[in-house]
């Protein structure tokens, strides 16, 4: 039989390489001598895309087309014509126990079977595809084996770098506080993280799909959803919300961010979010509005305050010195009070720290054995303190300027009590007496009769506080009293 009639020339590489090959060397002898079943097999595999390899004979003589040689790579093209076990010598157990079964007439499958090979002069491993089948001979026994061989070794690395990307992604996603989640395009859930279903008590059963909708805040589930609807035209995803704390059976506030997954074209095929925790924020946020609220408006107040202060002094005093003196004496009883104030949260203010105050500041403790204060621990409110600082602060003042406290038989004592009046409220009972007052002709007008001490007393106080006072200032004594409510909270100890 003709070699050119057999395999036809310039049909592939391999075809040349068949016909032009000296077979005479094997023992399959001369193309022209092969039987028609060889013939048959060879010029079947020669046409095919696929990669195949016919293992002829008992020594599994091997022929192969073009895309076998490519699976070959630098063993090729020795391998041509070659025994198997002496083509593949790094496997030639396996291609025996292969021989073995196939010129048996059985037939072996393999998926994604790993054996490591030398093709380019070093071991590597590789995964495969394989299958084989026997050839029958002209007397219709197993003749040799045919193998289609497909390398799947990039296939299965990607699926193992795939598979160790989920995995470091689940190890990451569970090892952050945020609860991590994907979902579709459309934000059904696809898959919460172990931490979505600590907080909210779900599980898979009840947050895949809209199901993750249940543990919102009703009142944020139109928030989430027009955040979900916007997202595939913006690109971007991220709003408030409060989720359910299962645990602690209550709201919490959470930002929820993702980013789009995106296909080679572009196209978002799903989301990666996170959902953070930003309740002790909100509520820090909220406290510090409350704080710049407070803070604009007891500014106001002071600025006020100082405005009246101004007006009061000048009024009594007209431009000068004696303005001057007496408008910083005023503004640095203010200023000590707002000490008082900003330290209200951690040290409240009592009526003792506040008298206290006003009379160290004025060096009234240097007469120690003159002065008496008595009465119980009563904390007073920040409302309370600034027009009841300014008022002891008259009366301490002019103690030490034209009282008690300018001769040495003044005595200056000081008491205070709680009680419930008859309305069932409480109320608090500020008594200043001053006795020993020794008041000569240069100092009769020199006491506060109309002055600003004075007017603070008798309708600042009742204004400001709800207030009932007393002025009564005699030729040797003051007896000043101050009655004003005393609201819930305002604790009352034992006398001090």
């Amino acid at each position: 039989m003709s070699e050119a009639r057999i395999f036809s020339a310039g049909c592939s590489e391999l075809a040349d390489l068949v016909r032009s090959f000296d077979w005479a060397r094997t023992p399959l002898g001369p193309i022209a001598d092969w039987p028609q079943s060889l013939v048959f097999a060879v010029s079947t595999l020669l046409q095919s895309p696929v990669p195949i390899v016919l293992l002829w004979g008992e020594d599994g003589i091997m022929i192969y087309n073009d895309a076998y040689s490519g699976f070959a790579g630098g063993r090729h093209p020795e391998l041509l014509g070659s025994k198997v076990r002496e083509g593949w010598p790094e496997v030639a157990d396996f291609n025996d126990n292969v021989m073995r079964v196939g010129l048996a007439g059985g037939t072996l499958s393999y998926k994604d079977q790993q054996l490591t090979l030398h093709r380019y002069g070093r071991p590597e491993p590789v995964w495969m595809n394989l299958d084989y089948s026997p050839v029958l001979g002209e007397d219709g026994r197993p003749a040799g084996v045919i193998a289609i061989v497909v390398e799947s070794t990039e296939r299965v690395l990607a699926e193992r770098r795939l598979r160790a990307s989920e995995e470091l992604f689940r190890t990451l996603a569970q090892g952050i506080p945020q609860l991590v989640w994907r979902a579709a395009i459309d934000g059904a859930c696809i898959w919460p993280s172990p931490q979505w279903h600590a907080y909210t008590g779900q599980t898979d059963a009840t947050s895949l799909g809209w199901g993750w909708l249940a543990a919102v805040h009703p009142d944020d589930e139109a928030v989430a959803a027009a955040a979900w609807r916007d997202a595939p035209v913006s690109g971007h995803l991220s709003f408030e919300h409060r989720l359910r704390n299962a645990a602690e059976d209550r709201f919490c506030w959470f930002q929820t961010r993702a980013a789009p997954v995106r296909d080679a074209q572009g196209r978002i095929v799903e989301w990666l979010g996170t959902s953070t925790d930003i309740d002790d924020l909100r509520q820090l946020q909220e406290r510090q509005q409350v704080m710049v609220a407070e803070l604009q408006h007891r500014t106001r107040n002071l600025l006020g305050v100082v405005r009246s202060i101004a007006k009061q002094t000048m009024a009594q005093t007209g431009p000068g010195e004696t303005f001057r003196q007496r408008f910083n004496d005023r503004l640095s009883a203010l200023s000590r009070v707002q000490g008082l104030l900003s330290r209200s949260d951690q040290e409240p203010i009592t009526l003792r720290s506040l008298i206290e105050t006003e009379l160290a500041a004025l060096d009234a403790p240097a007469m120690p054995a003159r002065i008496r204060l008595h009465g119980p621990v009563v904390r007073l409110r920040k409302a309370t303190v600034q027009t009841f600082a300014l008022a002891l602060h008259e009366l301490a003042t002019n103690a030490l300027k034209y009282g008690a406290l300018t001769t040495a038989q003044g005595r200056l004592s000081v008491t205070w009590r709680t009680y419930r009046a008859d309305d069932g409220g409480g109320r608090l009972l500020v008594e200043w007496v001053e006795e020993g007052l020794v008041r000569g002709p240069e100092l009769a007008d020199a006491a506060p009769r109309g002055g600003y001490g004075r007017e603070l007393i008798e309708h600042a106080l009742p204004y400001a506080l709800k207030a009932t006072t007393s002025y009564e200032l005699g030729a040797t004594a003051l007896h000043c009293s101050i009655n004003i409510p005393l609201p819930e909270g305002e604790a009352a100890g034992n006398p001090t």
